[in-house]
């Protein structure tokens, strides 16, 4: 009679085990599958040139741009170009960029690195423009630029 209530027992409780196994193992699936798509829905935002390294699977932000004036110079000399040099800063400003210096942008004491078409950074280089980007850390991915 023991051996019966046993039997009973077991009889009961593994399908009840069994629907709950795969109620947990549906839920992880589904879980996992929502952050792939998170992921892949990162990387395609990433392939088409915004930075969404820092972005969560949760949501995807659009990436605003702004507006920044100053003067497009390189990290080496910064603001101030060597004057007896006889170079004008665009000269310099490339001669910079020849020994490893990178764009940036100088507005007061803010100063932002700067990405973009390197032969339209070259050829406002030295004077003062009016950038429209988005910024990324310290970083503007300019999208126009015009003399200011």
């Amino acid at each position: 009679m023991q051996y019966r209530s046993w039997f009973r027992f077991l009889a009961i409780a593994a399908p009840a085990a069994l629907i709950a196994a795969l109620a947990i193992a549906m839920f992880v699936a589904r879980a996992s599958v929502n952050s792939d798509t998170g992921q892949r829905m990162e990387s395609r935002v990433a392939d088409l040139g915004n930075s969404a390294a820092s972005v969560p699977h949760t949501a995807i932000r659009p990436v605003a741009t702004r507006t920044f004036r100053g003067v497009i110079t390189d990290d080496r000399c910064g603001a101030r170009h060597d004057m007896h040099s006889g170079k004008t800063p665009s000269e310099c400003i490339e001669a910079c960029l020849r020994r490893g210096a990178n764009y940036i942008l100088v507005n007061g004491d803010k100063t932002y690195r700067v990405a973009g078409n390197p032969d339209q950074l070259s050829t406002f280089s030295g004077t003062r423009v009016k950038l429209i980007g988005s910024l990324a850390g310290n970083r503007i991915n300019v999208s126009s630029i015009a003399w200011e």
